[in-house]
């Protein structure tokens, strides 16, 4: 949960920075009408939220859950792919 005159907490940090890259943070910044640079301190956790940059932070939330999504859905494919590869012992 984003909390506004906090920093984004360092759980969240960490999970943006293993599921995001700069350019999914510049795609946020283009998508809520939120600097680049806004977006890229809350980001890195260098400013509090705001209700001026609280947009910025769902945006970040969002974007990474989409690529969780969508990487859950080609790991659960690419599974079934490897699963009917394999020999079936009877």
């Amino acid at each position: 949960m984003i909390q506004v005159g906090e920093p984004i907490t360092k759980e969240q940090k960490e999970l943006f920075q293993r599921i995001l890259t700069i350019q999914d943070v510049m795609d946020v910044a283009t998508s809520v009408n939120v600097s680049y640079p806004t977006v890229r301190n809350i980001y890195y956790r260098n400013v509090t939220v705001t209700e001026d940059n609280k947009e910025a932070a769902q945006g970040l939330i969002n974007k990474a859950f989409e690529k969780v999504e969508d990487a859950l859905s080609y790991f659960q494919k690419a599974k079934s792919e490897l699963e009917s590869m394999i020999p079936k012992v009877q």
